[in-house]
C-alpha cells in the first residue's frame, strides 16, 4: 500500500515485546487510520517502532481529532464515524494490563500520532 510505511527498526539485542499487546493495538490503529482515509484520500500513514521496542507509533497526516471526542478516547467507548472509540478503548485496557500506556501523542492538522509506551521503571 502506496499510503501506508512501515518504518524499518533494528531492535535492540534483549528487547522484549509482548506481541499480543503490539498485534491488537497496531492493527486497530491501523485500521482506524485507513478508515479515516476513506473520508480524506490523500492521507498517508506511518508506523514506526523504537529500537528498544519501548514506544510503537502510528501517525497520519489526517485531520486532527475533534477536542470534544479526543478527551474522551481511552476513558470510554465514544461514537465516531472514523471507527474510534470501543477499539481504542479496549486497547488502552489491555496496554494497562501489560503495564503500558496508550495515548494521543499529537493532535494537529496534518499530524495525528498515537503511541503505545511502556511505563517508566519497565524494563
Amino acid at each position: 500500500l502506496n499510503h501506508l510505511t512501515f518504518e524499518p527498526v533494528a531492535l535492540d539485542k534483549g528487547s522484549r515485546i509482548p506481541i499480543a499487546l503490539y498485534e491488537s493495538v497496531a492493527e486497530n490503529l491501523i485500521q482506524n487510520a485507513l478508515n479515516k482515509r476513506q473520508q480524506e484520500e490523500s492521507l498517508a500513514i506511518r508506523l514506526c517502532l523504537s529500537s528498544d521496542a519501548s514506544i510503537l507509533r502510528v501517525s497520519d497526516t489526517g485531520s486532527a481529532i475533534p477536542d470534544e471526542i479526543a478527551k474522551q478516547l481511552f476513558r470510554a467507548p465514544v461514537p465516531s464515524e472514523h471507527g474510534l472509540g470501543i477499539g481504542l478503548f479496549n486497547a488502552a485496557k489491555q496496554a494497562q494490563h501489560y503495564d503500558y500506556c496508550l495515548r494521543l501523542a499529537n493532535n494537529e492538522e496534518g499530524n495525528v500520532c498515537f503511541e503505545l509506551a511502556r511505563n517508566q521503571g519497565q524494563e
